[in-house]
């Protein structure tokens, strides 16, 4: 059984799309096919977020079983680093302890943006793709905690997914420093 031995673990809107087709390119690394398991912040979840498009997105190719997440590293073939890039791993708040779990002895990456800007950039996205209903930042950032109640998915957590530090603390409690690097 093959896991990975890196993780990007976020954050959204930070460039961690580029980062993951850049390691696809490089020869000595094999990166899972699938960007985005979720499988560490959702395992053994049944995944039922709301919001508008949800359904053909994050519900539908959210990994939540283990053997189901291994096989995504079954093409390994002897490169030298194994990984996968899941922004919702910095963001969940269980996702630190189910790493820790699986893959104990992981190096982990962090790509940090100022936090206003990666919120801002997250909302012109769901715009763009016509997710967002709402064309006021300012009256998406205040409907943001009833959204969250409502099962919206991570998306539209604006405000929330920027709090780095409390996310960061997490792995900083269960991991050696010295497996964890944050760019910014």
């Amino acid at each position: 059984m093959t896991l990975p031995d890196f993780l990007v673990i976020g954050a959204g809107k930070a460039g961690t799309t580029s980062l993951y087709y850049y390691l696809r390119q490089h020869p000595q690394v094999y990166m899972s096919p699938t960007k985005e398991t979720n499988f560490f912040a959702l395992e053994g979840q049944r995944v039922a977020f709301r919001g508008p498009g949800v359904e053909e997105r994050i519900n539908a190719w959210t990994i939540t079983e283990l053997s189901e997440y291994e096989r995504q590293f079954a093409g390994v073939r002897g490169e030298r680093a194994v990984g996968e890039v899941c922004p919702l791993y910095l963001y969940s708040e269980r996702a630190a302890e189910r790493i820790k779990r699986h893959v104990p002895e992981v190096r982990l990456i962090a790509v940090l943006r100022d936090p206003a800007e990666r919120a801002y950039s997250s909302f012109l996205m769901l715009r763009r793709s016509g997710r967002e209903p709402l064309e006021d930042f300012a009256a998406a950032l205040e409907a943001e905690d009833r959204r969250v109640a409502g099962g919206w998915e991570y998306a539209w957590h604006y405000r929330r997914a920027g709090y780095y530090h409390e996310q960061l603390s997490r792995y900083y409690a269960l991991f050696d420093p010295a497996q964890i690097r944050v760019y910014l």
